[in-house]
């Protein structure tokens, strides 16, 4: 199962989930930097971000940001924040 990273400055990059529940979410976590924030997007995907990334010195992710808005998932004033994966929904049973 494949995710893909979406960085705050633009740059984007896959990496292979483990198929242990536990390890994936250790390793979404400590990809995202803590606590996770999910928001469902089209195409059985969601976004997952840190959940207190906008409460930290952090940069607004622009493209996860346009993805969240455009599904309606965020309002149009909220942002996502700091590193956030898009993943697909089997990765989050």
């Amino acid at each position: 199962m494949l995710a893909t990273i979406l960085y705050p400055g633009g740059k984007a990059e896959s990496q292979e989930l483990p198929d242990d529940e536990g390890q994936r979410l250790r390793l979404l976590q400590d990809l995202v930097g803590g606590h996770l924030e999910v928001v469902p997007v089209p195409g059985a995907q969601y976004l997952v971000a840190w959940e207190g990334a906008k409460g930290t010195t952090h940069v607004v992710n622009k493209a996860a940001t346009a993805m969240a808005r455009e599904a309606e998932s965020i309002p149009p004033s909220d942002y996502l924040a700091g590193t956030v994966l898009v993943v697909p929904q089997g990765a989050l049973r």
